[in-house]
């Protein structure tokens, strides 16, 4: 049994990709995701960027930031195929951990044993 997931992905493709290209590496993104039965919840363009170094020779690229549900085979073979296209420079595949709730119950907990420790001295 394998267990459904929150993952977000970021790609940054090559400046000179046409934008057929970016649909087709969008699209068959996408499509990886659904057919391992994964579903995704957003896709935001950021557009094109100045990188903070060169990669490949390159000075900026088109970023695309996905928000998808799915198990952790997808995460392999969206690696295997984004890893394998030469218009995809960089791509990073990241557990979404909903940090914003983790953090909020750290703090909250930090907050009591402060409280504690200012009561007990």
């Amino acid at each position: 049994m394998t267990k459904t997931r929150k993952y977000e992905c970021v790609l940054v493709i090559h400046p000179g990709a046409t934008t057929n290209d970016n649909e087709r590496i969008l699209n068959r993104f996408e499509e990886t995701v659904k057919n391992h039965g994964g579903e995704i919840q957003n896709r935001d363009d950021w557009g094109m960027k100045t990188l903070a170094y060169p990669i490949e020779k390159q000075t900026s690229a088109t970023y695309y930031l996905y928000s998808f549900t799915a198990d952790n085979k997808l995460v392999e073979a969206a690696d295997r195929d984004l890893r394998l296209d030469e218009k995809v420079l960089r791509h990073l595949i990241v557990r979404d951990e909903e940090w914003a709730e983790r953090n909020r119950v750290a703090q909250a907990k930090r907050e009591r044993d402060e409280v504690v420790a200012v009561e007990e001295e």
